[in-house]
């Protein structure tokens, strides 16, 4: 007698892996790994075909029309197959209505939608209403056509909302989708590490060759170094902590970890504090997270102690070839130079092979809560203390020469290569604002109009003849879209990034997403939004909605 095959029950149809989750994970594969990559193509008949002649010019542009149609593709799709039952949706529901299709709104959904709201109300009603739509606007002068604008206009904060709806209502995780992310940024991090040596396997710098600016600054397919950093500050941490949290095979435990080496050498290469910031921020927060389990603890020093032995291994190579690099001033570059990073490393293996030790000894360990509360409390008190020095120098001693740390410690308009004046004169374009103005804003991507007639004093004091953003994500929106805009904003950012972390209380692997929304808003304190590296941080911030909205996600 043959064995009787078990017949299993059919999967409820919230946890089948249908049609339109195949498209939305293609569509963040797309944004996760062609995106990224995605430079100025030309096409001739010359070998070998396909050039990058053009370098860096209009790479932004080329970015955020990509990331444009490729959403609008993906949204058309879906809608296409919700409308027409194409998922095999139950039958007995007859077709969908937009009700059953927005599902129950959370706070997160009403959010993105009031945000949307506000940027359409404060276009609608802006003097500007061009650069507010597209958030570009282009001047002719002597024949040479100039251009100002990030292109963060209201097109582009309805994409990010229609990508928000894609991911938070057809993503179901594959582990394909995060190992796209691991290869392609591996890739981003090698090329930008290989430039940072002078080396230019794409022909994409040699256009630039005679300008200091581009040449020394800009790197890889991303572009200038501080959208460079916002890219790292997305990626990086949730590569680590699919290391940590995720279950894949060996083979993807490896990609991880080779894509976070080359990811340590581009945090050197980059050369930003704005990095610095943001995985500051995600090692803080994630630690404490860790901490409680030796388990968890023990894979997420692996990465600090593969970083940190990478970071040392550049500076080897460096030394090898000359020191041939880039003019390198941030802090990872100190560990790369110095003595201490061989400290560093050593100090990180010996921890690392002890909580692999204790685990072993005591597998599945959970420590006292009071472990999380006292690593945190240091985390804190290692803040407050910053802030403090800040403070006193800024307020109460702004006479002591501070060397090359006065535009570190002491906040003036210089601060932070001249940052502090646009801060100062941005909360002071708000301070004299309309009250239509101080609650919806002078309209999306619009500060460079408000900013004018502080263009002299910028220009005579560092140099600057311009500027179409404030260095600073939170300041820039409440200029342009005002309290009401910024308030949306931080909600909708803030209950997906809480939402996600309750996730992962029934699901660890949800614990993957936060990271790379933690980083990103720490470096925004000081850096600006573009559409080259936000798209991917909207990604995350449904991701973590997406978590909490269906937990059996896997």
């Amino acid at each position: 007698m043959g064995k009787t095959q078990k017949k299993h029950a059919p999967k409820p149809q919230s946890e089948r892996y249908t049609l339109k989750n195949v498209l939305a994970n293609y569509y963040l594969v797309v944004v996760f790994a062609i995106f990224p990559l995605f430079v100025n193509l030309i096409i001739n008949g010359q070998f070998p075909f396909l050039h990058f002649d053009n370098g860096y010019a209009q790479i932004r542009h080329q970015k955020y029309y990509f990331f444009l149609i490729m959403t609008a593709a993906a949204l058309i799709a879906e809608i296409m197959l919700l409308i027409t039952n194409g998922v095999n949706e139950n039958k007995a529901q007859g077709r969908l209505t937009p009700s059953s299709l927005l599902g129950q709104l959370s706070v997160t959904d009403w959010a993105v939608l009031a945000f949307v709201l506000v940027c359409a109300l404060s276009t609608l009603f802006s003097s500007y209403p061009d650069m507010a739509f597209g958030g570009e606007v282009t001047f002719e002068i002597d024949g040479r056509n100039y251009s100002h604008g990030r292109n963060n206009g209201l097109v582009l904060m309805l994409a990010y909302a229609a990508a928000y709806f894609i991911v938070t209502r057809c993503f179901r995780f594959k582990e394909y989708v995060f190992v796209a992310l691991a290869i392609s940024s591996a890739a981003v991090y090698l090329l930008a590490v290989l430039n940072g040596f002078y080396l230019d396997p794409l022909n994409m710098l040699t256009p630039y060759i005679d300008s200091y600016e581009v040449y020394n600054h800009f790197m890889t397919t991303i572009g200038n170094k501080n959208m460079f950093s916002s890219h790292i500050c997305v990626t990086l941490p949730v590569i680590a902590a699919m290391f940590v949290f995720g279950s894949g095979r060996l083979w993807q435990k490896i990609v991880y970890l080779v894509s976070t080496a080359l990811g340590a050498m581009a945090v050197v290469v980059c050369d930003s504090d704005s990095v610095v910031l943001g995985m500051g921020a995600f090692f803080a927060v994630y630690i404490v997270i860790c901490s409680r389990r030796p388990e968890r603890l023990k894979k997420l020093m692996l990465t600090v102690t593969v970083m940190l032995a990478s970071i040392k291994l550049l500076g080897i190579i460096a030394h090898l070839t000359g020191d041939n690099y880039k003019e390198l001033s941030a802090v990872p570059s100190k560990i790369m130079l110095s003595d201490f990073g061989y400290v560093a490393v050593f100090a990180a293996a010996i921890l690392t092979a002890a909580l692999y030790l204790a685990d072993i000894k005591k597998p599945g360990l959970v420590l006292s809560r009071a472990v999380p509360v006292a690593v945190a409390s240091v985390f804190a008190v290692a803040v407050c203390a910053g802030i403090g020095v800040i403070v006193y120098y800024s307020v109460f001693d702004t006479q002591t020469d501070l060397g090359s740390l006065e535009k570190t410690l002491r906040y003036n308009d210089a601060w932070g290569t001249h940052r502090g004046i646009m801060w100062n004169r941005s909360l002071k374009i708000f301070g004299e604002a309309s009250l239509w103005e101080k609650l919806f804003g002078s309209g999306p991507e619009t500060l460079y109009y408000k900013f004018m007639p502080y263009f002299t004093e910028l220009y005579e004091e560092f140099g600057d003849s311009s500027t179409d953003a404030a260095h600073n994500e939170y300041i820039n929106y409440l200029v342009n879209i005002g309290i009401l805009g910024l308030a949306s904003y931080l909600t909708f950012v803030g209950s997906a990034l809480v939402r996600g972390f309750k996730a992962a209380k029934e699901n660890p692997l949800a614990y993957v997403f936060p990271a790379a929304v933690i980083a990103y808003l720490a470096q925004a304190v000081i850096n600006i939004a573009l559409p080259i590296a936000t798209p991917l941080f909207i990604m995350f911030v449904a991701l973590c909605e997406r978590t909490r909205r269906q937990p059996t996600f896997v």
